[in-house]
């Protein structure tokens, strides 16, 4: 079976085509917060049984986090679904948010092996986010928002982007501010919006595409960012609420996982190490003192990741930084000019990726120019 993986590896965010990072890390932490808040006792002991040693935060982003392990690539195209406008949704076409939503439910219901458990659980965590997010049921001829300018706050981004983090961070959207809103649900709603029809989400999101597209010039100004922050709250409540019926049904007939995993230590570094030195220590948590020599910025899609080659210039840098696109607003200044020639300090989990090792970082906390 596809899913099949004895042990399970977390690595960096693949560079995928299309619509890949619905609502960002913080949007997929809020939908399997909201969820988890919702579960009963026992399916809450369930699903952290499965899950293991992952955090329920990196398991809600654990798709987003798999670019160079070619054992998902499978699951490349199932972060959203194309419908042209118009036309409704094709349930024989494969590869998609919509297939691979059902199956995962359908698996899970029958499902006894713990690994492959622990797989479609961490693919449901995070399906149940995208599918939410309008762009993801959205337009092919412009790949869901993602070949679409625009301008917010003054700086430039795409359509796809803005949704996915850009608007979520600018009017501050947080889990404690979308559950003000579960009170003022009655019975009835409540009920329809648990009803489990991947198909009736799609289909409900996309009623939010004529909003998400009445922008004039290009400019997502502040009445804009106020109406679809409206939307972004209501979805992701849903994409919560949706998850924890899910979780409850699949997870009823299951027992606690009993089988342990083999627990990983991560060394914590206490002096500084070059770039040069940091092939030795990947899988340890350090900061990495060195000078960027270049730095790129792909603006190609709604990931739009950062390299700095810190070290030497590419391709012979020993060692990069990755800032991925969902985290370009948590920087004050453009990453790949600002850090550009510079001798900076970078401190995170050294990862491998191909063979040479990188950091993601997040913030600005995680990176300090030397003086």
């Amino acid at each position: 079976m596809k899913r099949i993986l004895l042990v399970l590896t977390m690595t960096a965010l693949l560079l995928l085509p299309n619509m890949i990072l619905a609502w960002g890390r913080d949007g997929h932490r809020m939908v399997a917060e909201i969820a988890f808040q919702m579960l009963s006792q026992s399916t809450k002991d369930k699903l952290m049984s499965y899950l293991g040693s992952i955090s329920l935060d990196d398991a809600s982003n654990w798709m987003d986090e798999q670019r160079s392990n070619n054992t998902y690539r499978y699951l490349n195209t199932t972060h959203y679904i194309d419908i042209d406008k118009g036309q409704k949704l094709d349930p024989f076409q494969k590869n998609n948010i919509y297939t691979e939503l059902n199956e995962v439910i359908s698996d899970l219901g029958k499902n006894t092996n713990p690994a492959e458990i622990k797989i479609d659980l961490l693919i449901l965590l995070h399906l149940v986010g995208d599918i939410h997010q309008p762009l993801h049921d959205g337009y092919n001829n412009d790949k869901g928002g993602n070949s679409i300018n625009v301008s917010i706050d003054g700086k430039s981004t795409n359509l796809h982007s803005a949704w996915d983090g850009g608007i979520i961070q600018r009017m501050a959207i947080n889990k404690e501010k979308i559950m003000l809103l579960y009170p003022k649900l009655s019975k009835a709603e409540l009920d329809q919006i648990r009803n489990i029809s991947v198909a009736g989400w799609i289909s409900e999101s996309r009623t939010n595409l004529d909003q998400v597209y009445s922008f004039k010039n290009s400019n997502l100004d502040q009445e804009y960012q106020q109406k679809a922050s409206v939307i972004i709250e209501q979805q992701i409540l849903k994409a919560g609420i949706r998850l924890s019926a899910v979780l409850e049904k699949v997870l009823a007939t299951k027992a606690i996982n009993t089988v342990k995993e083999e627990v990983k230590v991560v060394t914590v570094l206490d002096k500084p190490i070059s770039a040069a030195e940091a092939a030795k220590h990947m899988g340890e948590t350090a900061t990495v003192c060195d000078k960027v020599f270049g730095a790129k910025y792909l603006e190609t899609t709604s990931s739009a990741p950062t390299f700095l080659n810190m070290g030497a210039p590419y391709p012979n840098s020993p060692f990069s930084v990755v800032i991925f696109g969902s985290n370009r607003p948590n920087f004050k200044e453009k990453p790949e000019l600002y850090y550009d020639n510079k001798k900076v300090c970078v401190t995170g989990l050294i990862k491998e990726y191909k063979g040479k090792p990188e950091m993601i970082i997040t913030k600005e906390a995680d990176i300090a120019i030397e003086k």
